[in-house]
């Protein structure tokens, strides 16, 4: 006659893991013997107490209602022992054995679900006794029996192993045997981090701790979950069972670290931390940055973390917190060497209009536009960051102060001059102003400002080690005091590029006394930017020539021009040495 499987035992929902366990054998301890030497089990001896009032009765109408000698237990091996934890009975027979206790009667364990109790105990051990016979015609063959402390699931893939406490709960929870975690494969194991145990199934596994209680993990998740270190890791325990029909067929599950989030294409990858709260915040997987590709990485510039997602990245540090870059503006924000590069680490989220979009970093931001494209902006402070991050792409070489004369875009001629300075080995913001490049902007890189006549200023850095004027404001740097004879040559002879003194006046020469003493004093104070001639080089005939810092803030024929106040300024900061750097930001910057 086929069995029918008996109903599932209501679980105790307040039973912790471990509480009927076994006394853990240490690995060079030798086990305990649970069978003869012939193969049979052992049983637990008793000591020779009377048996309770009703126990050989119910043990022997029980086997006789099993077919007595001839059948399912076969004739008796021994006479009925009692004494056992809590004044049970036991009486043991060819193929199995009866156990008695009061609170539950006597009922039969046998075949492997007998050598599985013996091995863990009996009715001593974390089972204690059973309440009641084995049931089988489970999922792919199996059988299961319930007892006191928890249940028996037996297979012919897996054996018999018991499932008890929490797990036994959270287990029958999620469909016992006919669930996702199918048969347990192996007995629950304790003192995990936080006081935890874990229980592995054919589908899966079961995690407890005090704090979360037991939860399944299984599928490409548990696989994820145990290659990021399980609950010793920085996901930790489960907190919620796996919840699949997100965007895209995908799936999650949290923990107490953090989240595992799933997809047919990107896999299982954890999102923790504050990358985590800024992802959630972002709208997870339904929003812009989708699922995550890989785990996040460390060890960036200022401590700082990313991870990769299929919408964009998040990227972290301690100054800025967690913010997603996306679209042409992170594209272009990574080519220019994302957090090591000038603009630093994101400190908001991308705004966008109808008209383009905007991003604020820490030194500075972005915009885009369908028409212009990506342009950045750097804060006064981001140009002297930039040069200790390294992102300036033209060399410094250590000068005491490096000043910035820095262009939007091509083809413009208004400057933004910022002043850094060296302190302690580490350059700061000493002070800035407006400034007016060539009438025709800058040259691109490598590409001479030609002659004057052509009105673009050359890119590039450059020292500055003399200067000129009507009267030395008390600069260190070596100071020409114009006459009516002072020239600048550019015509191409000797003199070219080089300050010389005539009566003539022949074009191109500049005549220096004349642009000095007109009403708008353009070399009334100037310094010499070391463009084209030495010491940083040697003298390119026609590659361009007369490129100075002067007075007059008005569009120049390459030159750049400030106010004389601030020209003034400049010069008495200056030692010879000092470097101007001067371009479009996007040349300069990386």
């Amino acid at each position: 006659m086929t069995k029918t499987p008996a109903p599932m035992l209501s679980a105790d929902p307040t039973a912790v893991p471990g509480t009927f366990a076994a006394p853990v054998v240490t690995p060079t301890a030798a086990p305990e013997k649970t069978t003869s030497d012939a193969g049979e089990p052992l049983t637990t001896q008793a000591a020779d107490v009377a048996p309770p009032p009703g126990s050989e009765s119910s043990i022997e109408s029980l086997w006789s209602s099993l077919g007595g000698a001839a059948g399912t237990l076969g004739p008796a091996t021994a006479e009925i022992q009692c004494g056992l934890a809590d004044d049970g009975c036991l009486r043991t027979f060819q193929k199995g054995d009866i156990y008695w206790v009061s609170a539950v009667g006597a009922n039969p364990v046998w075949g492997a679900n007998r050598v599985a109790y013996l091995s863990h105990g009996a009715q001593a051990g974390g089972l204690r006794y059973p309440t009641g016979a084995e049931t089988c015609g489970l999922r792919d063959g199996g059988c299961t029996q319930t007892f006191q402390g928890g249940q028996l699931f037996w297979s012919p893939a897996t054996g018999s192993v018991p499932v008890w406490g929490a797990n036994r709960v959270a287990y029958l929870n999620h469909g016992a045997q006919a669930g996702g975690l199918r048969y347990p494969t192996g007995a629950e194991t304790c003192g995990l981090r936080d006081g935890g145990c874990t229980q592995t199934f054919q589908g899966g596994q079961l995690f407890w701790s005090p704090a979360t209680g037991s939860v399944p993990v299984w599928g490409a998740n548990r696989v994820a979950y145990l290659n990021h270190g399980a609950q010793a890791g920085g996901l930790r325990y489960p907190t919620g069972a796996e919840t699949c029909a997100l965007r895209d067929g995908g799936c999650t599950q949290s923990f107490q670290g953090g989240q595992l989030y799933w997809s047919p294409a990107t896999g299982s990858v954890p999102v923790w931390g504050a990358n985590r709260v800024a992802y959630l915040n972002h709208g997870a997987q339904a929003g812009g940055l989708r699922y995550p590709t890989g785990a996040e990485t460390c060890g960036l510039r200022n401590g700082g973390c990313t991870q990769s997602f299929q919408g964009g990245k998040l990227f972290w540090s301690p100054a800025a917190g967690s913010h997603p870059i996306w679209g042409a503006i992170g594209g272009t924000w990574l080519a220019r060497g994302g957090p090591a590069g000038s603009l630093g680490y994101p400190t908001e989220t991308e705004k966008c209009w109808a008209t383009g979009c905007q991003q604020w970093f820490e030194n500075g931001s972005m915009g885009w536009s369908p028409t212009a494209g990506a342009k950045i902006y750097i804060s006064p402070s981001g140009y002297c960051e930039a040069i200790n991050r390294g992102s300036v792409n033209y060399g410094t070489g250590g000068a005491q102060r490096v000043t910035f004369a820095i262009a939007e875009g091509y083809a413009v001629s208004p400057v933004t001059s910022v002043t850094c300075v060296n302190s302690g080995g580490r350059y700061v913001y000493e002070w800035s102003t407006w400034a007016q490049a060539g009438e025709s902007g800058f040259a691109r890189p490598g590409v001479p400002s030609g002659p004057t006549i052509n009105k673009y200023s050359p890119t590039g850095s450059y020292t500055v080690t003399d200067a000129f004027g009507l009267g030395n404001p008390g600069t260190a740097l070596n100071y020409q005091t114009l006459n009516q004879f002072s020239r600048w040559g550019g015509r191409l002879n000797a003199n070219y590029n080089k300050y010389f003194e005539s009566s003539a006046d022949i074009f191109p020469d500049e005549n220096m006394w004349y642009y000095a003493t007109r009403p708008s004093h353009d070399y009334r104070q100037g310094v010499v930017i070391n463009y084209n001639r030495p010491p940083d080089s040697a003298i390119v005939m026609d590659a361009g020539f007369a490129i100075f810092l002067h007075a007059n803030r008005a569009p120049s024929w390459g030159c750049i021009a400030m106010n004389e106040g601030d020209v003034v300024r400049f010069m008495t900061r200056s030692v010879p040495g000092d470097r101007i750097v001067m371009g479009v930001v996007a040349d300069v910057f990386r």
